[in-house]
């Protein structure tokens, strides 16, 4: 255990330029609460019609 001294943790960000513009993109993508809203909308209405068209897939439904 290290007592009395100060620790100091550095964290190196990537600057903008250095990331590629598809990541850049997403990035401000996932800021925006109306895509999250639809996407997660997106989400449960695939995951409804699976449970829908196959429900012996799911553990839910089998004894």
């Amino acid at each position: 255990m290290i007592s009395g001294l100060k620790t100091t943790t550095l964290v190196l960000e990537k600057q903008k330029a250095d990331l590629p513009p598809r990541l850049l993109a997403l990035r401000e993508m996932i800021r925006d609460s109306e895509y999250i809203d639809t996407a997660v909308q997106r989400i449960a209405q695939v995951i409804s019609k699976k449970l829908i068209e196959n429900p012996e897939d799911d553990p839910l439904f089998t004894e």
